[in-house]
């Protein structure tokens, strides 16, 4: 072995050293991949759809945030029929913990409960469908559950998680 290291080769180092570097790129490699696919938050397949059984609410968001980084909520509801509004209850830790900054198109009327908020957004006459936009930065850290529903229709359950 003093042979070995005089002429500056070690081969039992050496190939613990070779292993360890392939391990090592193959964890980089998992880690870019596992970003890109959106495991970590906004990457190609972070966004998910979620709508309720009777289709009155569909639903997009990512399941996975980051505290204080710029999000969104969309939601695409379907307006009563002879309607000239469309009113949505939700839950209010939408408001609380989201950091809720901005909802496209405004409501008209904003009702606070003690655990919900009950909006209502003015309708063109003859639309059928309304697209509601909120955003916000998330100020919770850990596991969230969120839901909504219209006036007259089945509640819509989900689920965010909002990582550092």
């Amino acid at each position: 072995m003093r042979e070995e290291i005089a002429r500056g080769f070690y081969p039992a180092f050496e190939g613990r050293w070779r292993r360890a570097e392939i391990i090592g790129r193959w964890a980089m490699v998992a880690f870019v991949g596992a970003s890109v696919l959106g495991a970590f938050g906004q990457g190609l397949f972070s966004e998910r759809e979620a709508a309720n059984a009777d289709a009155s609410i569909k639903l997009r968001y990512e399941p996975v945030v980051r505290f204080g980084a710029p999000t969104k909520v969309q939601f695409d509801t379907r307006v009563p029929p002879g309607g000239d509004k469309v009113a949505v209850t939700m839950a209010k830790g939408l408001a609380d913990h989201f950091g809720l900054e901005s909802i496209i198109p405004r409501p008209s009327v904003w009702e606070a409960g003690a655990d919900s908020i009950r909006m209502e957004f003015p309708v063109v006459k003859g639309q059928e469908r309304v697209t509601i936009l909120f955003a916000g930065s998330p100020g919770f850290r850990g596991s969230i559950h969120l839901w909504a529903r219209l006036d007259a229709g089945e509640t819509l359950p989900w689920s965010q998680y909002s990582v550092p």
